[in-house]
């Protein structure tokens, strides 16, 4: 485009004056620029011949040159280039990839290779550690192929550092996994570490403790991994779950035993994190159907209530009435007592709260109590915050579980003691329901079991959700803590951050910057909001109206009927579209090994326009191989089971729709600056972790939001990407 020409390719004036003191004759001004400003952009220099017409006739408009691509041909095998090339590098002061770049470029890619898996990555820091320290960029063939080697070599320094930790023991222990041994199914332990969990309900959860426990024993040596890094573990895991016991034993041993345990933790952590799930969900639902009984008892009393406030009346009558004292006294005794249950139901009313959900909980939880009991005994809770009293809560209800009575001291023979102060986070709703006192500065001596244990259970949905409350192993729920940079870090690289984003980094000068932007965002909404038409402010609140529908243009129909019968005469199928696009914008290039080395398959390309035609269209590869010649169910699941991920398919997405928005079409739809949100609800089963009760809805199910713009829809706590308006869910 001509605004980029005229940012990146336009000579100054100090470079004019750098080209004249540099170059001798006019005939190599041009060439001299060229080197000069295409190196500026790309970091590496380059040819007169690999510099496009548009971009070589714009450097010449600039230097006010004749553009002649003969010369510039010339000027490439002359002498005179190769003494421009140290011109240059004096001029931008940078220097020659030599032996201290090499060195500088193999320690960039060593770190990254610790915390980046994808060549790509790797390489894109070790460019900017190049420029960083003004170096020429050598060949992209030298950084990827020294990209490679560091990566191979930080691969299998972790993996041998595992390998020497686990000692003959561990590993004998890791081989038997990939054996079949007596198993009359006649499948290997690593097929069942493999499979998914059982459906994470209340129903299936037996099974899913006993999956916990053999994970459990087979996440011995886990904690061999708390020194790798964590994408290292999940792309061990990710390759792990791919891979058969056969394929297993055929890698390479120390290699073998890394994958193994990465899968084994990453499979245990989704079991807990399913064990939390149902407890979350199931105390969600035990308090909803609490709200719905205090709806329900409030609505079944309201007669009660109807006919207290109407003797409340007849007393202020009978008060303010010209009878004796004596007179009244009876009066207000006999209004008070004719009605023994309007005293027992105000007294209830007081006591507990007329609008106190929580005294309906127990009913609800009790039925779910043991299971809920039996979650917490086998998850292992730390506090995240200095306040461990919620900690011993927890360990409280635990240990007295088996008790019988309805009250507990706090002072109990037990392990576990509570103090008054260990009592503080229980919300003011429960304190009566929990402790017997009315008051909350009064130092309460016990606690009723059962409605703690319902308070507990409860409050830990908080905790968890807040992150005040962490599990071990999990995922969901792991101490966020650990994925936090530490200080010494923070204020080692912060300067550096602050340049790369353009922000200041001392506190002062951060809060003046973010005031400021925010200030010229406030005064840019206050001019422009009148021009638009549908955004009103009445009585001083701003209203936003309803859009009115574009009429059809003229023509509209006829157009749509041409292009219609156009696409139909041309007769092109999904596949025909699946392999010209895949020509076109090469979406194929995401899909390849889960390992991160090149791929080997035959016919590549074809068998991932056929993968993604089996899956996308719902067929399956079963039927794909009866209705295509020369290609197996097995060729097409095996794409699919090796060499696809969730995150390849996203970014498969992304390219496809980056290359869509290249074309003029979309742009007539409006630019990309502002977007459109809505929200649709999906009925779904209650039992789905995905399901979520919305108080908009008023019921459950899956939540999608759509933003038309970067057409990404979210659901509940997953995010699909949006083609053409349709989720893609795999």
């Amino acid at each position: 485009m001509q605004s980029e020409l005229e940012r990146f390719y336009t000579v100054t004036d100090v470079e004019l004056a750098c080209c004249d003191t540099a170059t001798r004759s006019s005939s190599t001004r041009l060439g001299f620029a060229l080197l000069l400003k295409t190196y500026q952009r790309l970091g590496y220099f380059v040819t007169s011949e690999q510099v496009p017409n548009a971009i070589a006739e714009h450097v010449a408009t600039s230097m006010g040159e004749p553009y002649d691509r003969e010369n510039l041909r010339l000027y490439d095998v002359s002498q005179a280039r190769r003494k421009h090339l140290s011109a240059v590098r004096e001029f931008l002061a940078v220097k020659p990839f030599g032996d201290d770049g090499k060195a500088l470029m193999r320690q960039t890619f060593a770190e990254a290779a610790l915390t980046k898996e994808d060549v790509i990555d790797i390489i894109n820091i070790g460019i900017e550690t190049l420029v960083r320290h003004r170096y020429e960029l050598p060949a992209f063939d030298t950084l990827l192929r020294e990209a490679r080697v560091e990566r191979i070599a930080t691969n299998q320094a972790l993996h041998m550092q595992i390998h020497d930790a686990l000692g003959d023991a561990g590993r004998i222990f890791l081989d038997k996994l990939f054996v079949v041994g007596d198993d009359p199914r006649r499948v290997s332990p690593w097929n069942d570490i493999k499979q998914d969990a059982a459906k994470p309900t209340i129903d299936g959860m037996r099974d899913l403790v006993e999956r916990y426990h053999r994970l459990t024993e087979l996440a011995c040596h886990a904690d061999l991994l708390k020194t790798i890094p964590v994408i290292k573990i999940k792309q061990w895991a990710l390759e792990g779950n791919s891979l058969d016991a056969a394929s297993m034993v055929d890698m390479a041993a120390a290699k073998r035993y890394a994958v193994a345990l990465a899968l084994i933790r990453q499979r245990l952590a989704i079991v807990i994190d399913d064990l939390c799930n149902i407890f979350c969900r199931q105390m969600k639902r035990a308090l909803h159907s609490a709200e719905e009984a205090l709806e329900k008892y409030l609505a079944d009393n309201q007669e009660k209530t109807d006919e207290i406030l109407r003797r409340f009346a007849m007393l202020e009558t009978l008060l303010n009435s010209t009878q004796s004292a004596d007179e009244q006294l009876e009066g207000v005794r006999q209004t008070v007592t004719a009605r023994p249950d309007l005293c027992e139901f105000s007294r209830l009313h007081a006591e507990h709260g007329g609008k106190n959900e929580f005294r309906f909980v127990w009913q609800f939880f009790k039925p779910r109590r043991a299971e809920m009991l039996r979650i917490l005994s086998k998850l292992k809770l730390e506090s995240t915050s200095q306040d461990a009293s919620f900690e011993r809560s927890l360990a409280f209800i635990l240990e007295n579980s088996h008790r019988q009575s309805q009250w507990l001291a706090l002072k109990s023979k037990g392990t576990i003691i509570l103090t008054a102060d260990d009592l503080d986070w229980i919300p003011e709703k429960w304190w009566k329901l929990v402790t017997g006192e009315v008051k909350r500065d009064t130092v309460p001596i016990r606690i009723n079991r059962r409605q703690f244990e319902a308070c507990v259970c409860l409050q830990m949905v908080r905790e968890l959700k807040s992150g005040d409350l962490c599990v071990i192993g999990s995922d969901a729920y792991s101490d966020y803590r650990n994925e936090l940079v530490s200080m010494e870090d923070c204020e080692r690289t912060r300067a550096d951050y602050g340049e790369k984003v353009g922000l200041p980094v001392e506190s002062a000068a951060f809060i003046k910057h973010i005031r400021t932007l925010l200030a010229e965002a406030a005064q840019q909404a206050d001019k422009t909001y009148q021009d638009n038409p549908y955004f009103k402010i009445v009585d001083g609140r701003p209203k936003l109206g309803r859009q009115e529908k574009k009429e059809t243009p003229p023509g509209f129909k006829l157009l749509d009927d041409a292009l219609r019968r156009k696409l139909d005469g041309m007769g092109l199928s999904l596949l025909d579209v699946l392999a010209d696009t895949m020509q076109w914008i090469g979406w194929g290039k995401h899909f390849g090994p889960l390992s991160g080395h090149q791929g080997k398959l035959q016919e590549e390309e074809r068998r991932k326009i056929l993968t993604v035609f089996a899956y996308g269209t719902g067929l399956g590869p079963t039927q794909i191989s009866k209705n295509i010649a020369d290609v197996s169910a097995r060729q097409v699941s095996f794409v699919n089971q090796r060499q696809v991920t969730t995150e390849k398919l996203e970014a498969a997405i992304c390219t496809t729709i980056n290359a869509y928005n290249q074309f003029q079409l979309p742009r007539y739809w409006g630019d990309t600056k502002r977007a459109a949100a809505d929200g649709t609800q999906w009925n779904l089963y209650e039992n789905n972790l995905l399901s979520e009760r919305h108080i908009r809805y008023g019921g459950y199910g899956g939540f999608l939001t759509t933003i038309s713009a970067t057409r990404i829809l979210h659901c509940s706590r997953i995010s699909f990407p949006v083609v053409s308006g349709k989720p893609y869910i795999s």
